[in-house]
């Protein structure tokens, strides 16, 4: 026998090729499966035929006004084209349409309501920059879809045409009726204007042929006459008095042939003896004769004049005075003529106001009538205008191809799927399969005799060592094992009261030293909580076991053990083992010589994480965690967005009751 030592390289191909192996059975599983799953679900699911029609819709003129006017500022069409697109999906409409594709065979009765389900396979949208609409139907059944839009659009054109009929004949009665309703109104509102005007003896509606206004309107004029002769005639005697006061010559003196005579003969005597003084001296004047008869005839020619001027004055203001006299008794006689008219006038012209407002009423009625002739006469010119016009400028055909599923476009992109998630398969058990690099170990090979050319024992198999010290320490970081939810019901349905708190206290996440060193005083019963000792501390949810344990030693001292035999003895590490393994058999759990303490917390650690739990507040529930334990639970997180541990259920099912 002889020995041979070797480095690292000799030994390096077999667990090359056994991680070969691996990543080519992961890789080839997952791709199987996923491909096997992805071309399933595509070839498995329903092909989806689509027939479409194209319309041109003209609404009848005042079946839309409601909806165009509240958009005129914006687009009067699109509201109408929306009105008609929920016209055309009423189900009014698509009942009409099942009775006759069912008459037709192409639909079959059945449990559920057939009207409800043909409006979901339909859709209306308008066509974009246009004012089309485009009426579409999408079946599993290619037979169906076509003459599904064609009969659709045949009864909408139905019965818009009979909507368009119905609507002009009621408009027709409309505007009959409310033509009939103002004659009445009219002929009432004459008969009651011409009794009226009979009965107050009125002749016309103008105010000037009214006799009592035509008189009130003349005394009017007539005191307003004699009012202004009355001021004239005060101011002119006004001004003769005063004329007379200060001794003023009055203008009406030159009317007076006497006073003119008199003023002519004085002027010319004056001029006479003016004549002679330049002649003659005073003296010789003195003493003339014939010049002492002129002086004397012009003192005499004065004092007449005088006394006619007088005369006049008091002539003329006597006439002023007489004038203004007349004109007082005039203005007082109409007063008192008009003061006695006054209420008849009143009377009249109320009568007349009356009668005035029945004739602007029956105007008005009459206006009215002439305005609703108008618009029957205008109905009845355009009642085919008014009815609703449908264009079909597609209909629809039945397919020949299915629209939608792509299925040869899904199965490529399955194909592509299953590939990417067979290389991240194998990236990730490879990525919980790597193991530190060991250091170059001296492997001893012992070769046979025969194998070296020496006397031995023919045919002896070559001996070799047990496997590296890598594969070994992967094995053994394996995370243990986890209790489903059944399991955990099963085990505490097992268990006897006295062990069901140990338990429980292993399923909220406490290791066998925290749980031992529970006291009475962690128990936070009002709040439900339970303060975890040592060095992890932490509160967590109390479990229904531990409250049933807290309760039975509630009223020793704090420092008591919280879980403890019935004796009042303190459980030990040895007991808490016996405790799982007792109770895991009772169960028949299986692998239940296999189950241990850690494996149970190892199951509530997990129960946290599948929830979403983000990592960096599992400590706050479970204590610390290695970075390896991390890693090794990292698998078990769903792909969703991580929660916060106000998000998640802090305790198992089984615990809550």
């Amino acid at each position: 026998m002889a020995s041979l030592h070797h480095g690292a390289g000799f030994a390096a191909p077999a667990p090359r090729s056994l991680a070969m192996r691996r990543r080519l059975q992961v890789f080839v599983a997952v791709f199987g499966l996923g491909l096997l799953l992805g071309l399933g679900l595509d070839f498995m699911r329903s092909a989806v035929y689509t027939a479409s029609a194209k319309l041109q819709i003209i609404p009848a003129p005042g079946l839309v006004a409601g909806a165009a006017s509240s958009a005129a500022t914006l687009t009067p069409v699109a509201p109408a084209l929306q009105l008609e697109g929920e016209i055309l999906r009423s189900r009014a409409l698509v009942q009409q349409a099942v009775e006759q594709l069912s008459a037709q065979g192409l639909i079959k009765a059945g449990a559920d309501d057939p009207v409800l389900a043909v409006q979901q396979l339909l859709s209306v949208r308008p066509v974009a920059d246009s004012q089309l609409l485009q009426l579409q139907a999408q079946s599993p059944d290619a037979a169906l879809v076509a003459p599904l839009v064609n009969t659709l659009v045949e009864v909408y054109r139905r019965a818009q045409s009979e909507s368009g009929s119905l609507a002009s004949n009621e408009k027709l009665d409309a505007a009959r009726e409310e033509i009939r309703v103002i004659e009445a109104r009219l002929a009432d509102k004459r008969h009651a204007a011409e009794s009226y005007r009979q009965q107050n003896h009125i002749v016309s509606s103008e105010r000037d042929e009214s006799q009592a206004l035509a008189r009130l309107k003349g005394l009017n004029t007539s005191l307003q006459q004699a009012t202004d002769r009355q001021a004239v005639s005060e101011g002119k005697v006004q001004a003769l008095e005063q004329a007379v006061a200060r001794g003023a010559r009055l203008p009406q003196a030159r009317d007076n042939p006497t006073v003119a005579g008199l003023e002519a003969r004085l002027s010319q005597a004056r001029e006479d003896w003016r004549g002679m003084e330049r002649q003659y001296t005073p003296q010789y004047l003195d003493m003339d004769p014939g010049a002492r008869a002129l002086k004397a005839r012009i003192a005499n020619l004065e004092q007449q004049l005088d006394a006619e001027r007088s005369k006049s004055q008091q002539m003329a203001l006597a006439e002023a005075r007489e004038e203004l006299a007349s004109a007082k008794s005039t203005v007082q006689r109409l007063q008192q003529q008009l003061s006695g008219d006054r209420q008849e006038v009143q009377s009249a012209s109320q009568q007349l106001g009356a009668y005035q407002v029945m004739q602007a009423e029956v105007h008005g009625l009459e206006q009215l009538l002439q305005t609703a002739r108008q618009k029957l006469l205008a109905l009845e010119s355009s009642e085919r205008a008014r009815r609703p016009q449908l264009l079909v400028l597609e209909p629809a055909v039945t397919p020949a191809a299915p629209s939608s599923p792509a299925y040869w476009r899904d199965a490529g992109l399955v194909l592509a799927g299953a590939l990417l998630l067979g290389f991240l398969a194998v990236w990730f058990v490879e990525f919980f399969n790597r193991s530190e690099a060991a250091a170059p170990v001296t492997t001893t090979v012992v070769i046979p005799p025969a194998m070296m050319g020496l006397p031995g024992q023919a045919g002896m198999p070559p001996q070799a060592v047990l496997p590296a010290a890598p594969e070994r320490a992967l094995l053994a970081g394996a995370p243990p094992r986890e209790l489903q939810a059944g399991e955990v019901g099963q085990l505490l349905a097992a268990a006897t009261p006295e062990h069901k708190p140990v338990l429980a206290a292993l399923l909220c996440g406490l290791t066998v030293d925290e749980l031992l060193a529970l006291q009475l005083q962690h128990v936070d019963a009002k709040r439900g909580q339970l303060q975890v000792p040592g060095a992890d501390a932490r509160r967590l949810p109390l479990a229904a076991p531990l409250r049933a344990a807290w309760a039975l030693n509630a009223g020793g001292a704090a420092e008591l053990p919280l879980l403890q035999h019935a004796s009042g003895r303190a459980l030990q590490a040895d007991e808490v083992h016996m405790i799982v393994a007792a109770t895991a058999h009772d169960a028949q759990l299986d692998g239940a010589d296999a189950l241990t303490a850690e494996m149970l917390r190892h199951s509530y650690i997990a129960f946290l994480v599948r929830q979403g739990l983000r990592f960096s507040e599992l400590g706050q529930l479970v204590g610390r965690l290695s970075s390896e334990a991390l890693n090794a639970l990292a698998p078990l997180a769903p792909a969703s967005e991580r929660r916060g541990i106000e998000d998640i259920e802090a305790l198992l099912p089984a615990l809550r009751d």
